[in-house]
């Protein structure tokens, strides 16, 4: 999911950037400068509260952690693995216990990041320069025009909510208005998807410690595919969207609260992958199987590092780690010792 959710960040990144051009010129370096984006992290996700069944039951030996984001330790033989879950943007300044993120890695060998887009920046721009114009709707007609009256009704009221007026989507295709209302989500409730992944890039860099993706996946194919869903199906990811920003609003807070003091039980509550990308995963052929792949690289990765002596450190996300058949699941199966907070 994660990296579906980075091919949509291709867009989504590529029209935040756009926002903040004071230049109106469509040059060279803008798209440059666009392309960058391509390896900020991917949407977050609090979507439609999940039914209970969707969570996994490995056999984790409970244990009391020190006060702070929840830890999974995994042990076979003399080799370790800590993994730290992360639930996607959070409240800008949230408190966070980062010393006991810094004891961790005292004496860590690496620490393995989720994966990443594998494009070069002429590829990005040569994308956005001969793909934008897929992110508009033909001259004459308006976004709110074009829906039901159904999922206008609802999508004003989301708009509405986030302190947006129907100018700011007017021209947008679905597509791209249910990645506007992303962006317009993050400023709303000033979320950031910056942590945990810049204290752990300070703290490795302190104390010399590597960091890797576990995977580098090619996007842009997947992002082709995408802008060439049609209207149609582009309104129905829009009213996944809608759904989601509705939820977000309610919990991506109580969410990241409950995160940032290990409160598994809060934050499955609260927590769940975004529908938008399920919608997409379900029209585009290129994307169908991208949960699998991402849970079955992150449990090679962390199998691997199993297999050496040491201690590492895992980054994954609340949802692929402990979904039913996920990655805590799946070690289990190979005979890794569970040991994580209790709920």
């Amino acid at each position: 999911m994660r990296i579906l959710k980075t091919g949509l960040e291709i867009l989504h990144c590529g029209m935040r950037a756009e926002k903040n051009m004071k230049s109106k010129r469509y040059n060279v370096a803008r798209a440059c400068a666009l392309a960058l984006c391509f390896v900020a992290p991917p949407l977050g996700a609090f979507a439609q509260q999940p039914p209970a069944e969707i969570w996994g039951t490995p056999e984790v030996v409970e244990v009391k952690a020190a006060p702070g984001p929840a830890v999974w330790h995994l042990t076979r033989g003399d080799s370790e693995v800590w993994i730290l879950g992360t639930v996607g943007g959070m409240p800008d300044g949230l408190k966070w216990n980062k010393e006991y993120l810094a004891e961790l890695l005292d004496g860590t060998r690496a620490i393995l990041l989720p994966p990443r887009p594998s494009v070069g920046v002429f590829e990005g721009a040569w994308f956005l320069l001969t793909n934008g114009s897929k992110l508009s709707l033909p001259r004459g007609q308006t976004l709110e025009a074009s829906l039901s009256p159904e999922l206008r009704a609802r999508f004003v009221a989301i708009r509405e909510r986030l302190d947006q007026t129907e100018r700011r989507y007017r021209t947008d295709t679905p597509l791209r208005a249910a990645l506007r209302l992303f962006q317009d989500l993050q400023d709303k409730l000033d979320l950031t998807r910056d942590e945990p992944r810049d204290t752990i890039s300070r703290l490795a860099r302190a104390k010399s410690v590597p960091s890797k993706p576990i995977a580098r996946y090619e996007v842009l194919d997947a992002a082709e595919d995408v802008l060439k869903l049609d209207l149609e199906q582009q309104r129905v990811c829009l009213a996944q969207s809608v759904e989601d920003i509705a939820r977000q609003l309610t919990h991506a807070i109580p969410a990241a609260e409950a995160w940032a003091i290990g409160d598994i039980r809060n934050v499955k509550a609260n927590y769940a992958e975004s529908r938008l990308a399920d919608c997409v995963i379900a029209a585009v052929h290129s994307v169908a199987g991208i949960n699998e792949r991402n849970v079955a690289d992150y449990t090679t990765a962390i199998d691997a590092a199993l297999g050496t002596p040491g201690k590492s450190i895992a980054v994954i996300d609340i949802g692929p780690l402990l979904r039913r058949d996920g990655v805590l699941e799946r070690l289990q199966a190979r005979n890794v010792a569970i040991e994580g907070p209790a709920e």
